[in-house]
């Protein structure tokens, strides 16, 4: 029965995060088709759902903040934060019920702005969170984890300094969504499968944008016809970023368990000693348990998580469209971009999408999409996936994370991704600008 329950669940994870099946004349993985079937018809429901919830987190956060603590601990979870944070929880609460109801100012629910994430993004992660949360068991609480990660473990030991389990997290990213790698992370710390400084390691260097995502922009910008290579760059780039990542100092992130969970690793490599390893994982795993404790995740997820997303997003999407601060913001990138051969006209575009990023990974795209050079916006386009940490997304799950990230660290972290990267992405541009696949 544990053989069975290891390879059928296992395989059914990885045919749900990893398989690309075309229905409907379009290509994607199972989740990916699952989100457009509940976006496509279901909607208004998914839209009620999100009022309901924020009705539920405005209620539930200002009664936390003058209770300070409820005798059920699942409440204390879902409602009691610090003041900062649950000003964002109410704050983006309150943001989207305005613009749905069709009763907030102009400047918020424009398109570009509020109404973007209040249509555009958070209606997507609500049901991207719940079929991913619901389904990310078949892959981590099933033995696949100790399956893969016992055999590959010394390759990701020596390249990136983190367990073989994360290369799980890693493939999750790669053909399903970052911030569903991300949240896996967290779940992988907490259980005790990396310490604080690995799981800072990979939520910040393997957490990759999906496929779907990549090409959308790609087509934003006309590389769709070479998209493997414009993907290609993004993948290359943040494998060296990783490398680099995992062998800076990180103070911060100290090489401890979270609450002492510690997965013990072996040294053993086998096929049969991994393969043992799962079986036993599969044994013990209960699916009554896993899907109670997979639903209430996700309900954490909606009350702490897509509130704190709403607003951070909707204020960096209003700061964009209405100031100059990230053009001001990016000006000592100027002199460097005219130093590298670019005009002064494509560096005032550069610059500012280069910093944008960082409020949401989209924003790049459309401050570069009218540029008159390729490599301006080839550039653009694969350096706003390769910075990884946005506001909007990823950035506001790590801060809501156990892993120990605030916002500060979260600006640092794309600091240093963009450092790291840049050079990267510009040198194959200019290659491929000589090849003749990119023009100026």
């Amino acid at each position: 029965m544990a053989i069975f329950k290891f390879s059928i669940y296992s395989l059914l994870g990885l045919l749900a995060f990893l398989a690309p099946i075309t229905i409907g004349g379009e290509s994607s993985i199972i989740m990916g088709h699952l989100k457009n079937f509940v976006l496509n018809n279901y909607s208004n429901l998914v839209n009620f759902l999100i009022m309901f919830c924020s009705v539920i987190t405005i209620t539930g956060t200002t009664i936390g903040l003058f209770k300070k603590k409820f005798k059920e601990a699942y409440l204390n979870e879902l409602f009691i934060a610090d003041k900062f944070s649950a000003i964002l929880r109410i704050g983006g609460s309150i943001m989207f019920l305005l613009i749905s109801l069709n009763l907030a100012p102009e400047f918020l629910k424009n398109e570009n702005t509020g109404g973007l994430m209040a249509t555009g993004m958070i209606p997507p992660l609500m049901v991207t969170f719940f079929i991913g949360v619901i389904l990310m068991p078949l892959l981590t609480s099933f033995g696949l984890v100790e399956f893969i990660g016992t055999l590959i473990a010394p390759i990701m030991k020596k390249v990136f300094k983190v367990p073989g389990y994360a290369a799980i997290d890693a493939l999750a990213s790669f053909l399903g969504d970052g911030t569903i790698g991300i949240v896996v992370t967290d779940q992988q710390y907490q259980k005790g499968y990396y310490t604080q400084r690995e799981a800072a390691v990979i939520a910040t260097s393997f957490s990759i944008v999906g496929i779907s995502f990549a090409a959308v922009v790609a087509d934003l910008l006309n590389f769709s016809n070479i998209f493997w290579i414009f993907y290609g760059t993004i993948a290359f780039a943040t494998v060296i970023a990783g490398f680099i990542i995992s062998r800076l100092p990180l103070k911060k992130f100290k090489n401890e368990y979270y609450q002492g969970n510690q997965v013990e690793e072996t040294g053993v490599r086998s096929f049969a000693h991994a393969f043992n390893l799962a079986t036993n994982t599969a044994k013990n795993a209960s699916e009554k348990d896993i899907m109670v404790d997979s639903l209430f995740k996700v309900i954490v997820i909606y009350i702490t998580f897509i509130p704190v997303i709403m607003c951070v997003g909707s204020i960096g999407l209003v700061i964009a469209e209405n100031t100059n601060f990230f053009s001001i913001l990016s000006m000592p990138l100027m002199p460097i971009l005219n130093l590298l051969g670019f005009s002064h006209e494509i560096s005032s575009q550069m610059a500012p999408a280069m910093i944008v990023g960082f409020s949401d990974m989209y924003l790049p795209a459309l401050f570069i999409e009218n540029a008159g050079s390729e490599v301006a916006k080839f550039i653009v386009g694969t350096l706003s996936f390769a910075q990884l940490i946005f506001l909007s997304e990823t950035g506001m799950i790590l801060v809501n994370s156990k892993m120990g990230f605030n916002l500060l660290d979260v600006a640092k972290f794309f600091i240093i991704r963009t450092i790291i990267t840049f050079p990267i992405i510009y040198s194959i541009a200019i290659i491929l600008l000589k090849v003749g696949i990119l023009k100026n």
